[in-house]
């Protein structure tokens, strides 16, 4: 009797079309196929980096020649960089700078290079760790796919359980695995805003990361975070610490001088004028900002050196009384100002994630109107309503020049927002009273207007809803209608969420 043989084989081969009809009865493994799947599972929110201002021109040069970060970057060993900084002195800046600029960092071109900079601004998953956690596992996966082995057996748990969301110890235990991968890539870690992060858990993940940046981990990891004093960050041995007002005197002295010169056409009193912005600034960039801003109200071009000088040391010396100078100016603008400055700061203080020029313009409708397709003279319109209405409070923030759609609205700086929401509750007595429950109920309120004007339109009561089949044409012509309709996507999201 002759014996039965059988044959296993294993092929590898490209994905190629023409081997098609030839494999369709043979057992295949897509290469790669798990590691994508476990990158798209790791989808986060991130609006905040795109925001953050770039640079003056020429500042920030005296990172690369400090002494505290030319230790960091050049030691072999893992390390931990701590940028402390006063609220509004530059951090997010300069982490941004750093993370733009880190080619001139040794062997950077042959490193993985992520980072996350939290945000109470933007989206409410922003300032939470578990939405770190998931950007930065997804940007290592996406750079180097061999360190997957790290988060297959975390991922295929995820998978098993059917879950639509991670369970936040897979990733705290993913990201800890890294202290013990034998790779000769260096890992550059930047995290921006630790202080805005949530302050459940803030310990401990901060704790994670420093002992990922142990000197005798395997791997070299370089963790470079920013943020204000913090607790959590201020006790314990750190590797490294930089203060950042100690250092951006000669930025705002430069930013100071060049403003003077360009916008207001100083000459004669510039060196006292910028001497005397950079000594009354005590470090905080926002503080001088916003000193240009005023002086450009208050002061016409070309006007002479003196006035200009005299409105300059009229202006508060603190940022918290600057905010409140900008407050009281706004009670004084007329009924109808002030009626917009509230739904503004209702809408952009409790929303619950950035909105759009056009979203507001929608949110902002008087009761009778009826939402059209937006131009450029509508959104030129709302623009100026807004910067009217929000005084230096406000700021439009946008991706492309090109697409004004885009761009958002929000509140200038994370301290002209604490100062908001401290001061707004408390002024029972001033025009501009706003509680959180009531803003919550007003917002409620205007989304279902909203979605009773998008149902009760004449489009969706006398086409769309009377179609049985849907065709192709009709879902195209559904989504060209659905952009008539920019505050639909918020609403249909977060109805509840501020209902609740």
């Amino acid at each position: 009797m002759q014996a039965t043989r059988k044959l296993k084989a294993i092929f590898t081969i490209d994905e190629s079309p023409k081997y098609g009809e030839k494999l369709d009865r043979i057992a295949c493994i897509e290469y790669d196929k798990e590691r994508k799947e476990c990158l798209r599972s790791l989808q986060y929110d991130d609006t905040r980096y795109n925001k953050i201002s770039d640079e003056h021109h020429g500042s920030l040069e005296w990172l690369w020649k400090n002494s505290e970060y030319q230790q960091w970057s050049t030691s072999k060993a893992s390390s931990l960089l701590y940028v402390e900084g006063k609220p509004g002195s530059g951090k997010s800046t300069l982490a941004k700078y750093f993370k733009e600029n880190i080619e001139r960092q040794p062997n950077a071109n042959s490193s993985i290079v992520t980072h996350y900079f939290y945000t109470f601004r933007g989206t409410k998953l922003e300032s939470t760790h578990e939405n770190m956690l998931r950007s930065i596992l997804h940007s290592i996966l996406e750079q180097d796919e061999s360190t997957f082995f790290l988060f297959q057996k975390e991922f295929r748990k995820f998978r098993r359980a059917n879950c639509s969301e991670w369970a936040y110890p897979s990733l705290k235990r993913i990201l800890s695995s890294f202290a013990n991968y034998p790779s000769t890539k260096p890992l550059y870690l930047i995290l921006d805003a630790v202080d805005e992060s949530e302050e459940e858990d803030r310990r401990e993940i901060i704790e994670i990361i420093r002992k990922l940046c142990s000197e005798k981990n395997p791997c070299t990891i370089k963790a470079f975070l920013a943020s204000r004093p913090v607790a959590e960050l201020t006790h314990g041995t750190l590797h490294h610490v930089i203060k950042m007002q100690d250092e951006n005197k000669g930025d705002i002295s430069r930013y100071a001088k060049d403003f003077l010169n360009t916008d207001l056409q100083m000459s004669e009193k510039i060196h006292e004028a910028t001497d005397y912005i950079t000594e009354n600034a005590q470090g905080v960039f926002v503080w001088v900002s916003l000193v240009k801003a005023e002086l450009l109200r208050c002061v016409e071009r070309g006007r002479p050196d003196a006035e200009i000088l005299q409105c300059l040391k009229a202006l508060p010396r603190d940022l918290k009384d600057m905010y409140t100078a900008m407050f009281h100016r706004l009670e004084g603008n007329k009924p109808e100002v002030i009626h917009d400055g509230i739904r503004l700061f209702r809408l952009l203080l409790f929303a619950l994630r950035p909105l759009t020029v056009v979203e507001l313009r929608d949110a902002l409708m008087p009761d009778d109107d009826n939402p059209s397709h937006e131009s450029r003279q509508e959104i030129h319109a709302i623009k100026k309503r807004i910067t009217h209405s929000g005084g230096n409070f406000l700021e439009i923030k946008g991706v492309s020049p090109l697409r004004e759609t885009d761009e958002t609205v929000q509140l200038m700086h994370q301290t002209a927002r604490e100062f908001l929401i401290l001061t707004i509750p408390a002024a029972s007595k001033l025009k501009f009273h706003i509680s959180d429950a009531e803003a919550h109920r007003v917002i409620t309120t205007t989304l279902i207007r909203y979605l009773s004007l998008y149902y009760t339109s004449p489009s969706m009561a006398d086409i769309f809803s009377k179609i049985t089949s849907w065709s192709p044409e009709n879902f195209r012509a559904y989504a060209e209608y659905l952009n008539g309709w920019p505050l639909i996507e918020y609403t249909f999201r977060y109805i509840k969420n501020h209902h609740d």
